[in-house]
């Protein structure tokens, strides 16, 4: 283990460098649990109906509290179910501001707290009306007291005198029972580029959280090509709804960087179908950590009254080891496959000192990482020149010209479609 763990340091920068969907503005990190055993999960089976069933009579309305008046101006960037809530009072108030030196104020308005997430609500005000330029020099950053960082993401949305920016942003974890004191670091560059730093303290009172969440543990393994990936829970609040899982335990990940057959995940997407309709996608994450590479996907929350629920799987997509060679003549074509990728190679060509390769993939297919060895010696990409065509086709440009030609691909990225259903229960 202490090799593997060693090799899984070394590789955590390229697996935290991945690219993730827009609706998510960091990486996540957050610890998802271990895989229980085999009676563990026979029992916890038997009984996810009758939890789900629970979760879809309502939410215990003891746990909601008042605080004491609604939220206005936040209906452009509420989705559904804070709307719910925010008319029925939930939450608590916060209130608290902090002005810069040129009049520009921040002001945490209130915040929406449940196992899953803390939603914050904020309002950037400009007395120059020009709120929009003033919301892209201005940045914060969520902690706690002993500095742990919490990512977030959401949207915003200014007022017709373009005065006024009201925020909607929403954690990807939530405060701990310890973290009772949480800080909203500022920071507005000015226009001399001058930094200004403020910040905001305040202090969670759990009495005014939204509800309590319930969590269903599905335990579900699911076959992607020679690998398969481990759906573990669906979290359901009164916020929203987490979907967490594994694509990779500790052990699979270091064997993989040793035989240098890794598989770096890109984008999980699912669908979550509520009485006929789908529940409203927020965003999701890929992290890696001692426990192995995770994944969570986010909706909004599970209406009350629904009768029945479908979690499906709808596609996954990552970057790949392969480190293929493939032996290239001039002015031929030939079509190859990779991990079950069709890939075409539609000529291969010299011009001005230079050899360019013409290829055609599906869209959601991209060679990531390759070279082209000329008589042995091996030449890096220049550049890749797309087509104006219906179909994937680009050339790839390498500097130079030989006869013995070899073209090595190291790594392909591509996206498979599945919509498999992983979990359904009708009441």
């Amino acid at each position: 283990m202490n090799e593997v763990e060693k090799l899984l340091y070394e590789g955590k920068k390229e697996i935290d460098s991945l690219e993730i969907p827009i609706d998510i503005e960091s990486t996540l990190r957050s610890a998802l649990e271990s895989t229980p055993n085999k009676k563990k999960k026979n029992i916890k089976g038997r009984v996810a109906a009758l939890i789900l069933a629970v979760l879809l009579l309502g939410y215990n309305m003891d746990t909601l509290a008042f605080y004491g008046k609604k939220l206005v101006g936040y209906e452009n960037v509420m989705n559904g179910t804070l709307k719910e809530l925010n008319q029925l009072g939930k939450g608590q108030t916060i209130d608290k501001s902090h002005t810069f030196s040129n009049g520009v104020k921040f002001t945490l308005d209130a915040i929406m707290l449940d196992n899953n997430t803390m939603v914050m609500f904020y309002t950037l005000y400009s007395p120059d009306e020009n709120v929009m330029d003033v919301d892209s020099n201005t940045h914060i950053s969520i902690t706690n007291m002993q500095d742990k960082l919490f990512t977030y993401g959401g949207s915003g949305d200014a007022n017709k005198n373009n005065t006024e920016m009201k925020w909607v942003i929403s954690t990807h974890e939530a405060p701990k029972l310890s973290e009772k004191t949480m800080k909203v670091n500022l920071s507005y560059i000015h226009e001399n580029g001058d930094i200004e730093y403020g910040d905001i303290k305040f202090k969670i009172d759990r009495n005014q959280a939204v509800g309590k969440s319930l969590k269903i543990s599905l335990n579900k393994k699911i076959k992607l090509d020679q690998r398969q990936i481990k759906v573990k829970s669906l979290i359901a609040s009164p916020t929203t709804t987490i979907v967490k899982g594994q694509i990779q335990n500790i052990i699979e990940l270091g064997l993989d960087h040793i035989n240098k057959n890794r598989i770096m995940p890109n984008d999980i997407e699912m669908a979550l179908i509520v009485d006929g309709k789908e529940i409203a996608w927020e965003g999701s994450g890929i992290s890696t950590n001692m426990k192995g590479i995770n994944f969570d996907v986010r909706f909004e929350a599970i209406p009350t009254d629904a009768k029945n629920l479908q979690l499906k799987l709808i596609s996954f997509s990552g970057e790949y080891d392969v480190h293929e060679n493939i032996h290239l003549i001039k002015d031929t074509s030939k079509n190859i496959k990779i991990l079950g990728q069709d890939i075409e190679i539609n000529n291969v060509y010299e011009k001005e000192g230079n050899t360019y390769i013409t290829i055609t993939t599906d869209k959601d297919t991209l060679l990531s990482k390759v070279y082209l060895y000329m008589d042995g010696e091996k030449v890096e990409l220049v550049e890749t020149i797309p087509e104006k065509s219906e179909n994937h086709t680009r050339t790839l440009k390498f500097q130079g010209t030989g006869e013995d030609l070899k073209l090595n691909i190291e790594k392909i990225k591509y996206k498979k479609y599945y919509n498999d259903i992983i979990y359904s229960y009708d009441k």
